[in-house]
């Protein structure tokens, strides 16, 4: 029998991962802190920015810009100066990351429809953030350009309307949790058992090697599902992030995406002998998976083959469809399971893998 002797495995697993306050502190306290800290700090949305306004022109046109732009969200403080030496100043000290100036002949210029420039300086010590907002003033200085031949563009954004950064932010944040935790604990649990010695010692019992692995991989399992499922209703009562889709689907799919991971994290297992082999195989193994996984950057703009293949291979990738797609866009059963078959290859695959080298290198049947 596979499975003889696996309930009293699992049983063990959890109280070995739960027994003693500082583990389960550790495997819990990094999900409450990345849903109320890392989530502002991963949005890619700048606001309560600091602004400096040089405006030597006492036409209506500066004035409107101007009025678009402090109003927005984006700026929380607002300076006006008269010289470009107080510009240079509130820049220069980083009392602002940003200035505008418009020159004294500008309305006049864009009456008469001429040339009309708007000067934008920024701090380059802060460049991401400065990019991302003069951006923001860009666009809306692109609504008063008076050009007759420029089109009238009506943007509307689907599923999330308001273009929350938050809604996205943590989606991510929950795959990512899951990548990282089942990792470590399926990981480190089967090498920490090797090194102790007290892995052999599971061998000669009546588990077979694929029972045992499943026993192993188990409690990671269930702890990494309760994780997702906490921060799914904890992002949707605290941040309002809608939940479209069906909740048991979402469940189902997580289920399969932490098993495709578990695989992953027996995989390096079954070729390290000590934790720290172990620990140093999962950070090489996380950064590719994080990196490729469209959390980041666009995975659809890769070109390199092998790259793609990779691509194709890393659960994440499907895994970060499936959340947003059930939870902002009402995902059909039909289109989840083109993400969840992959994921269920894998995990069978890499499961399979795993356990026939622990069979292999102790002379035992996997079966």
């Amino acid at each position: 029998m596979i499975f003889a002797g696996v309930k009293s495995l699992i049983l063990k697993e959890l109280q070995d991962l739960l027994r003693e306050p500082k583990t389960a502190f550790m495997i819990f306290f990094p999900i409450l802190l990345f849903l109320t800290v890392f989530a502002f700090a991963s949005t890619k949305d700048v606001s309560n920015a600091s602004l400096v306004i040089l405006n030597e022109d006492s036409g209506r046109h500066s004035k409107d810009i101007l009025d678009s732009i402090v109003c927005t969200k984006t700026f929380k403080d607002t300076y006006y100066v008269y010289s470009y030496k107080e510009l240079n100043k509130c820049i220069n000290t980083e009392k602002a990351f940003i200035g505008i100036v418009f020159n004294k002949d500008f309305s006049k210029n864009v009456m008469s429809e001429r040339e009309a420039n708007i000067q934008i300086i920024t701090d380059g010590r802060r460049t991401n953030a400065a990019m991302i907002t003069m951006g923001y003033i860009s666009q809306i200085i692109n609504k008063f350009q008076t050009s007759k031949m420029t089109p009238n563009i009506s943007i509307r954004t689907w599923y999330n309307p308001n273009k929350e950064a938050l809604w996205f932010s943590i989606t991510n944040i929950m795959c990512m949790l899951v990548v990282s935790q089942v990792i470590s604990i399926v990981g480190l649990s089967i090498a920490r058992e090797k090194e102790a010695g007290t892995f052999d010692q599971l061998l000669v019992t009546p588990i077979k090697p694929l029972g045992m692995l499943i026993g192993k991989i188990t409690p990671g399992i269930v702890i990494s599902i309760c994780m997702s499922t906490f921060a799914m209703f904890f992002a949707h009562i605290f941040y309002g992030i809608p939940i479209r889709g069906s909740i048991l689907l979402i469940i189902f799919s997580m289920l399969i995406f932490v098993s495709a991971v578990a695989g992953i994290g027996v995989f390096i297992a079954a070729f390290a002998n000590t934790q720290q082999q172990a620990s140093l195989g999962m950070f090489v193994s996380m950064m590719p998976i994080m990196a490729l996984s469209g959390l980041m950057s666009p995975v659809e703009s890769v070109t390199n083959p092998l790259v793609k293949t990779f691509i194709k291979c890393n659960p994440l990738v499907y895994a970060n469809r499936l959340v947003k797609g059930i939870m902002l866009k009402n995902m059909s059963i039909y289109d989840a399971f083109l993400n969840i078959y992959p994921l269920m290859l894998i995990a069978v695959v890499l499961l399979l893998v795993s356990g026939y080298v622990f069979a292999k290198t102790r002379r035992l049947k996997i079966f």
